[in-house]
């Protein structure tokens, strides 16, 4: 597995803006999984996150001469991505019937037996939770807790302070705990 440094990002930027096709490779491998779910995030469907990524990853190549290394390449593929699917989500005819349960699971239960009813249980619950956030709020949240990008990469994908994106994830915080606090004290019912 390729060590997801932001040095690492700064280099695959250099070696893009060489034209390195193996750097691009080694960038597309590395990076498309966590993309592909930030993607299906937004779209609420495989199909459509799958186009955005192509068109991502093939604008990237287009740009690489532009590459900035002092910039973070991380977060110019999540604004892009971002991006892309919004602009793909406004041209379809369809968007309303998205459902929100289509899409990849973002949050992967536990395969232990004995434990398995109770962690999918939590786990629905853990996604009703996060869907309850405001949009904004959930965004903030899923590309710093899932996505692992720093404050600073998620306001710059997001388009607002990193200050306002500290406030995003401790509300967040706040409410799953309440809510999780809430969870534990019911009593359990099979």
């Amino acid at each position: 597995m390729v060590d997801l440094t932001t040095e690492r990002f700064s280099a695959w930027s250099r070696a893009l803006r060489d034209s390195d096709q193996r750097a691009y490779t080694e960038l597309f491998e590395a990076t498309y999984s966590g993309l592909f779910r930030y993607a299906c995030y937004i779209t609420r469907n495989e199909q459509v996150a799958y186009d955005v990524l192509q068109d991502v990853y093939m604008k990237l190549w287009q740009i690489r001469g532009k590459l900035d290394p002092a910039r973070s390449l991380k977060a110019l593929l999540y604004m892009m991505v971002r991006n892309c699917a919004l602009n793909a989500m406004r041209r379809s005819a369809n968007q309303k019937e998205i459902s929100l349960e289509a899409g990849v699971d973002f949050y992967p239960s536990p395969n232990q037996q004995d434990l398995q009813y109770e962690a999918d249980q939590l786990n629905k619950q853990i996604r009703a939770w996060i869907m309850e956030l405001p949009k904004r709020r959930r965004e903030a949240f899923l590309l710093s807790r899932y996505e692992e990008l720093s404050h600073v990469e998620v306001a710059e994908v997001m388009g607002v302070a990193p200050k306002t994106v500290n406030n995003h994830i401790v509300l967040a915080l706040s409410h799953l705990r309440s809510r999780l606090h809430m969870y534990l004290r019911e009593p359990v019912t099979l």
